[in-house]
């Protein structure tokens, strides 16, 4: 809501006072469009949130008075719908997925053709390198099996080994000693190697819906609702393109947990030591069905 009013009186600003118009004008359709997309994440649309974020850095872009030509600004535009890309796809389903190599290509390239079209030497090389390096990743991640999920969980150490190839080819021929540079970033990658996990994908707990995530796992731990638990992983499940099956299993897990019963006989205090160790129990059983849920997600 701060975002539409931001962006409403913004445009009742630029009304008033055309002075300022030029610039107020597009500030106040970009706050606009994302309090619109945030009050759309609300609603649980993140895929027409994004879009409406989109369209806001759009406007700004094309509209706010810079020293910037037509093209250069479609450029810009073009970085911003690689960005739309990347975060919209987690919402369209399976097709989403095989979308994982389009967004660092999409961005690099258009970010790599701004920068060459403002006469900056050698970086728009370095830009592709990373984005060719990260979309190569993304591509192989798709496989199934180890080989897939060893290069989706490193798209960022390949994004920069392939900057770091461009950088190589780019430099090499201006110093002389392609095998200095070439043993400078063999060592640079073999330092980076270890902890570039890379990104990872959106998990039930990772999710822009991470608060109502947390509220459903309290929940379950509290008063063992297992229906709840269920319905919530079926849904994250095919939201993310999952096949039946994995919903299917998915789901039949959720739903195996079963609490300690007491005697209704039974003191006051073995009831709540009962209490107790069902909780337990249930955290136990939450862990199981995350762990369950990274083989899809």
């Amino acid at each position: 809501m701060i975002g539409l009013a931001a962006g409403a009186l913004l445009l009742a600003v630029a009304f008033f006072e055309p002075r300022i118009r030029p610039v107020a004008s597009p500030m106040g359709l970009f706050f606009l469009a994302y309090g619109a997309g945030s009050y759309l994440h609300r609603r649980r649309r993140h895929l027409a949130g994004y879009f409406a974020t989109f369209a806001g850095v759009t406007a700004a872009v094309w509209l706010i008075p810079l020293p910037l030509g037509d093209w250069r600004r479609a450029l810009l535009v073009g970085v911003a719908f690689g960005f739309f890309l990347h975060f919209a796809r987690f919402f369209m389903g399976r097709a989403g997925r095989y979308l994982a190599p389009v967004p660092a290509a999409v961005v690099s390239g258009f970010l790599g053709l701004f920068l060459q079209s403002a006469g900056i030497p050698a970086l728009p090389q370095v830009v592709w390198g990373v984005g060719a390096g990260g979309s190569l990743a993304s591509a192989l991640g798709l496989l199934r099996g180890p080989v897939g999920r060893f290069f989706a969980k490193r798209v960022v150490f390949f994004s920069i080994v392939g900057g770091l190839a461009a950088a190589l080819y780019v430099i090499s021929p201006l110093v002389g000693r392609p095998l200095y540079l070439a043993a400078v970033a063999a060592a640079a990658v073999a330092v980076l190697a270890p902890g570039m996990g890379g990104p990872k994908r959106p998990r039930l707990y990772d999710d822009p819906d991470v608060l109502e995530a947390k509220r459903v796992e309290a929940r379950f731990v509290k008063n063992g609702d297992v229906a709840l638990l269920a319905a919530y992983v079926a849904y994250h499940l095919a939201r993310a393109g999952a096949d039946e099956k994995a919903v299917a299993d998915a789901v039949r897990v959720a739903l195996s947990y079963r609490d300690l019963e007491p005697s209704p006989f039974a003191p006051a205090a073995v009831a709540r030591l009962v209490e107790r160790a069902n909780r337990r129990r249930r955290a136990r059983h939450l862990e199981r069905v995350k762990s369950y849920l990274r083989r899809y997600l």
